[in-house]
């Protein structure tokens, strides 16, 4: 038997902790970080400029997002939902700083 090269995605990460599918959890992610690229201007046009709105806007997108994908569940569940906020936002922090610090660098 041949063993593929690339596998498929894995089922179970940071999202299965916090109750949220695979497809929700990734694309909250890359809501936020795109909002963090474009809010204000791309950031590669002033990767050294102020940058608070574009963070406080890219993480406060999280939280009705994140709300949007439990609004199905009965009782709301609020710990998973803080959790799961918590969880994208560190997941988004990480992201957002190597984007960032690349693009910093590559404009040096």
């Amino acid at each position: 038997m041949r063993t593929p090269l690339v596998g498929p995605l894995p089922t179970h990460g940071p999202w299965t902790a916090v109750g949220l599918p695979r497809g929700q959890f990734v694309a909250i992610l890359v809501i936020a970080v795109a909002c963090f690229v474009v809010i204000g201007g791309p950031v590669w046009r002033d990767p050294h400029g102020d940058h608070f709105v574009r963070i406080t806007l890219s993480y406060a997108v999280i939280v009705p997002l994140v709300g949007l994908a439990f609004r199905h569940q009965r009782p709301f569940p609020v710990g998973q939902a803080v959790a799961a906020i918590a969880t994208i936002a560190l997941v988004k922090l990480v992201v957002t700083a190597l984007l960032l610090g690349l693009v910093a660098l590559a404009s040096c």
